[in-house]
């Protein structure tokens, strides 16, 4: 569906009143702007104060927490440094 946004703008701002059919049900968006088309997209933000899911990431590690070992037997082999231009000529 294409439509016909009005712009309104102020000295430090512009906002677009959307026409019927194109209303968010979120209360805030996120604004992007694609640099090779110079698009600006916007895209609902999650409702809630929860938007960005971090509290559910630690709702999420209180009830089910690592063990305490976890990670703890990984080896990591010491890095032999290198000369980058050890397959260069001239």
């Amino acid at each position: 569906m294409i439509a016909t946004a009005k712009i309104r703008s102020t000295k430090h701002l512009q906002t677009v009143q959307l026409p019927p059919g194109f209303e968010f049900t979120a209360d805030e968006v996120w604004v992007r702007k694609d640099e090779a088309t110079g698009e600006i997209i916007l895209t609902p933000k999650a409702p809630g104060p929860d938007s960005d899911g971090l509290k559910s990431l630690f709702m999420l590690l209180d009830e089910a927490p690592l063990p305490a070992d976890f990670l703890s037997e990984r080896s990591n082999p010491v890095e032999v440094p290198r000369n980058p231009l050890e397959d260069w000529s001239a």
